[in-house]
């Protein structure tokens, strides 16, 4: 007789030991598809239930919103509706204060009292599907605080320097020295030929909260 730790082995022993093997191999095998079915393959049943707290502990203690200030197409009575692109760089140009921007010709939302401010934009006729040229435009012009309006025109980039350059609608603006320094909300207002007329106010992300404010601003 030969003692392998606490087992006895004796003639005949390997097939008992081997048919219970086989059944706690087929109990244990039962028991992992049950699991399996149980839990869907996601981490266990403990996992779910974490999950499912989450969920409700979220929709419970939910943040507040970040407010959007303006919209991507829009329109006035008449069903104008246009979508616009717009960007706001800086001018490679001295302004008539004298100051210039140390990179010109730069995407930028933040701009200097003195600094000129080019505003660049694409409108879209929502009705027709067709972009809007000064061939369809009687006006188009930007709308600042303090009754400001600066007229738009319609122009190659680059003033005809580089042939293949878009056309795009252009508005440059000079930062009066003593302009109140914040936020620069602004519309664009186009007036079609055939009458119909609409207002354009830039999306924006506004979220105090954070100190998140994707609007323009002018600083000292």
């Amino acid at each position: 007789m030969q003692r392998i730790g606490s087992w006895s082995w004796k003639p005949g022993t390997w097939m008992k030991c081997n048919r219970g093997v086989r059944a706690l191999g087929l109990i244990s095998g039962i028991a992992f598809m049950a699991t399996v079915v149980t839990t869907g393959c996601g981490g266990g049943v403990e996992a779910t239930k974490a999950g499912q707290a989450k969920t409700r502990l979220s929709e419970t203690v939910a943040p507040a919103p970040a407010t959007t200030v303006g919209q991507t197409a829009s329109g006035d009575a008449q069903g104008a509706k246009f979508f616009i692109y717009a960007e706001t760089l800086t001018a490679d140009r001295p302004s008539v204060y004298g100051f210039i921007a140390p990179r010109g010709c730069t995407p930028s939302g933040v701009f200097k009292r003195g600094e000129r401010i080019v505003w660049r934009f694409e409108i879209l006729d929502v009705a027709t599907g067709k972009i809007v040229t000064s061939a369809e435009a009687a006006s188009v012009k930007l709308r600042l605080p303090y009754g400001v309006e600066p007229p738009a025109d319609f122009k190659q980039r680059g003033e005809g320097r580089v042939p293949d350059a878009p056309w795009t609608w252009d508005v440059c603006w000079d930062v009066p020295l003593d302009y109140p320094m914040g936020v620069l909300d602004y519309t664009i207002l186009i007036t079609l030929k055939d009458g119909r007329t609409g207002t354009w106010k830039p999306p924006a992300l506004v979220d105090p909260g954070r100190g998140i404010d994707t609007r323009p601003q002018v600083i000292e």
